[in-house]
């Protein structure tokens, strides 16, 4: 273990200590709790654009999928290693989220709907008074108007670890790639979980950004969205602060990105009730990346129609410098391989395709996208895949891999090449509950059926 290690070690048990204990106020004293996951496009979103037909769903996703990946890009150099860590982190680039989490925060009680991000570290919103934020017409959280606010002084240690003292005020600075940014003040709020029944679980003393200035976020004209969810392994992420109360695990289970209609709610589950239907579970373990708290797996190799193909064995290792590695990301719509290991996949589909005399490729194809094919209405026959993970197999059905237009007549890989590290994304992920269990340090998923997901 390196020195940076040894200190986020360290660190992090410190935080676990200093942060204000949770109390938790439930009419059913549950130890499970579920929050409405809305896809962007779903009638019940903020977003909703109205109607589209699937062409136009599809060329307006590979836009967004293709802006989110060129956020990409090297860690931020002078980036203080004691301040919140997101170097590694992609740009929240809010044009292209695909899913809201719905949130009720203080006294009184409003709702505001925040960026599920399973990669970023605090949870944080805008507040008044808002010095220099995005767009925001619906309610903007106003700490004097709550009852439960409480300001974290700059005497508390946490501001000696992950924040400074400015102005008085126990403050933070977040930095994005594509050069946005989130600074503001630490800050304890009480959020309420809403049960299908209408009954509230009260959390107290949740530890939270207040933001004052908020520059570069591409949030369109809506303006509804508030702030971040952060859910990774921090110990001040949301998942990690709630603790044993949860057992420090969640789930979701995507809907289809390209699909329409009021089946595209679903839940982000916490604690007891996972979701699980049945099926076999797997389980792979997370690995520790050197300058991130995502989500990165230890991936062996790929497999094409049963076929598996023969990759380097360092081809998906996370480098010594913090390069490569494979993550898992909701926020991504593709899924993502790594340039040079690209090359061999897509060799094997089209292999695999050059057997069918009814099919032609096409030279160009849509976004970040390489392969596709001009095919008729009723060609059938895709084949799977399958991510052999350490100690566990993710099988992809073919409509996951695949964004077939029947009315135009073609379909498309649902993977594209990118030169920096790999990502599973979203749409490779749907109609399959992941779990993250982070006091076992694993990822478990099983096969679902997410449009039947309820709370």
């Amino acid at each position: 273990m390196d020195s940076l290690q040894s200190f986020v070690v360290v660190v992090s048990l410190l935080v676990l200590i200093l942060l204000p204990k949770l109390q938790f106020a439930s009419s059913n004293k549950t130890a499970s709790f579920s929050l409405k996951l809305i896809h962007r496009d779903s009638p019940e979103s903020p977003l909703y654009p109205g109607p589209m037909n699937f062409s136009e769903r599809v060329e307006r996703y590979l836009k967004i999928s293709e802006s989110r990946v060129n956020s990409f890009g090297e860690p931020i150099s002078n980036h203080n290693r004691t301040m919140i860590p997101n170097m590694m982190r992609p740009s929240v680039y809010t044009e292209g989220l695909m899913y809201l989490v719905q949130l009720e925060i203080g006294a009184p009680i409003n709702t505001f709907y925040l960026i599920l991000d399973t990669g970023s570290s605090l949870t944080w919103m805008q507040c008044q008074p808002c010095i220099d934020c995005f767009p925001q017409k619906l309610y903007i959280y106003d700490p004097k108007q709550s009852q439960t606010f409480v300001k974290v002084p700059c005497n508390n240690p946490l501001c000696q670890y992950y924040f400074k003292c400015i102005n008085e005020q126990c403050s933070y600075n977040i930095n994005y790639y594509d050069a946005s940014s989130s600074q503001g003040y630490a800050a304890r709020e009480t959020f309420h979980i809403k049960d299908e029944y209408g009954q509230y679980t009260h959390i107290s003393n949740v530890f939270f950004g207040c933001s004052n200035s908020n520059k570069g976020f591409r949030v369109g004209s809506n303006g509804v969205l508030a702030g971040i969810m952060g859910l990774n392994t921090h110990p001040i992420s949301f998942i990690t602060q709630m603790g044993s109360f949860i057992m420090r695990r969640f789930s979701y289970c995507l809907v289809d990105p390209l699909s329409q209609g009021t089946n595209l709610v679903t839940y982000l589950k916490f604690g007891l009730d996972m979701g699980y239907i049945g099926g076999a579970v797997q389980k792979t373990p997370f690995l520790k990346h050197p300058k991130s708290y995502s989500y990165y797996l230890n991936l062996l190799g790929i497999s094409v129609n049963n076929k598996r193909l023969n990759f380097p064995p360092d081809t998906f290792k996370i480098k010594p410098g913090g390069d490569g590695g494979f993550s898992i990301d909701s926020g991504a719509i593709l899924t993502y391989i790594d340039a040079t290991a690209y090359v061999q996949l897509e060799a094997e589909f089209v292999r695999y395709f050059s057997s069918f005399n009814q099919i032609e490729r096409r030279q160009n194809c849509a976004g970040p996208i390489k392969l596709c094919y001009e095919a008729p209405l009723d060609f059938p026959v895709f084949p799977s895949m399958i991510y052999h993970f350490q100690g566990a197999d993710l099988t992809i059905a073919p409509e996951s891999s695949f964004i077939v237009d029947r009315m135009q007549k073609y379909f498309m890989l649902a993977i594209a090449p990118f030169g920096r590290h790999s990502i599973l994304g979203a749409f490779q992920q749907h109609n399959t509950r992941f779990v993250y269990d982070i006091d076992s340090n694993v990822l478990a998923f099983v096969p679902d059926d997410c449009s039947k997901d309820n709370a």
